[in-house]
């Protein structure tokens, strides 16, 4: 939102780069600008078109886990806060053009091309969550009640499906979630990294579990606890006096259709037991991987991939915003899983990277 008011910062959203030319300093930059089939001149964000629109698709932003309609803004805190039209799913009955006073329903708008010369280039193409599809024993997304980290932080999210009420999608109440640990991360047959904000997050989420329903069981199920960074290791032992319970144990997961239960199976380390514990919902931990954009901006830019597949920093201690190309620099999850803080602290970095490269000045990217 600060951005989209900031005098100097020009946003150009739903487009993609097709190609960068030129040299450090004067990068030609092409672009596609996707239609929005609604002139954003004239949208101003009323959502009277949304309110007649018949057609109800599931919503990205969300996880599907609550619709969309075929003409919608992403979220309410969109910049530019303009709706597009998805035209894929859009049947044109001409209902939203009838309820838009101001005409800014344009069915006819086509893609089209531009160019822009900049002096540097900073990628920030983000992550992706690891799909646990892939992993049967966790049942998911055949199981209702088996739920992503993302997932669930929609649904805790005063602004997401559910307004915030913990609520599973079935719609039941939760009073006991498990949170499984390491799904996608330090496994030898998909992605060997640890994704660094798993743990801190799950025992977040487990929190606001049990400040919301009172008397709530939270179970987190780890390989190995990492709790790194100032304060980290106290909120772990706060959280376990206060009743989360900590269990290192990679489990499997079943099914109670009766009542839709997931049931979670994993071996007790103390008895050596293999055990069984229903729980309302079971969140799994899943891990980052490099996003679809970062591979794509990669092989436009040239740069040097990483052995995860994320961009190659220029250094690993006092290059971590610099790529082998000058001018190029990277900032958060491109270049490998990292929380919001460092993501934060990356960025800042690489923003003064490239004020002193713009000036002429000295520092790593000029060698």
């Amino acid at each position: 939102m600060e951005a989209a008011k900031h005098p100097n910062i020009e946003l150009v959203t739903n487009t993609e780069v097709v190609s960068v030319q030129g040299e450090p300093g004067r990068f030609r930059v092409s672009l596609e600008h996707k239609p929005w089939y609604v002139d954003i001149s004239k949208c101003t964000g009323c959502g009277a078109c949304v309110d007649v629109c018949p057609i109800s698709v599931p919503h990205d932003w969300d996880l599907d886990l609550k619709p969309r309609k075929a003409i919608y803004a992403m979220f309410p805190q969109a910049a530019p806060l303009k709706y597009v039209i998805d035209h894929e799913r859009c049947i044109e009955c001409g209902l939203c053009m009838q309820a838009c006073s101001l005409g800014a329903i344009d069915l006819s708008q086509e893609s089209s091309t531009s160019e822009m010369e900049v002096g540097a280039i900073v990628v920030a193409t983000g992550g992706k969550i690891f799909d646990p599809s892939v992993l049967p024993r966790f049942g998911y997304p055949q199981y209702e009640n088996v739920v992503t980290n993302f997932e669930f932080e929609r649904i805790c999210n005063a602004g997401g499906p559910t307004e915030g009420e913990l609520v599973r999608p079935d719609g039941k109440h939760i009073g006991s979630v498990a949170f499984v640990q390491c799904v996608g991360s330090r496994d030898i047959e998909h992605n060997v990294w640890c994704s660094m904000f798993c743990c801190m997050a799950s025992i977040k989420g487990g929190r606001l579990v049990m400040e919301h329903a009172q008397g709530a069981e939270v179970f987190i199920f780890f390989n190995d606890l990492r709790a790194c960074g100032k304060g980290f290791e106290e909120l772990v032992s706060r959280s376990a006096s206060e009743g989360m319970r900590f269990l290192r144990a990679i489990p499997s997961i079943k099914y109670n259709h009766t009542d839709n239960n997931p049931v979670v199976i994993y071996e007790d380390e103390e008895s050596g037991r293999v055990t069984k514990k229903e729980f309302d919902l079971v969140v799994l931990a899943c891990g980052l991987e490099p996003s679809e954009g970062t591979k794509g901006i990669r092989r436009i830019l040239g740069l040097k991939r990483d052995t995860y597949g994320f961009i190659k920093e220029r250094h690993p201690v006092d290059g971590l915003v610099l790529t082998d190309k000058r001018g190029i620099f990277i900032a958060g999850v491109c270049q490998g899983p990292k929380d919001i803080p460092d993501s934060v602290t990356q960025g800042s970095a690489a923003a003064s990277k490239v004020g002193i490269y713009l000036a002429g000045g000295g520092g790593f990217d000029s060698e």
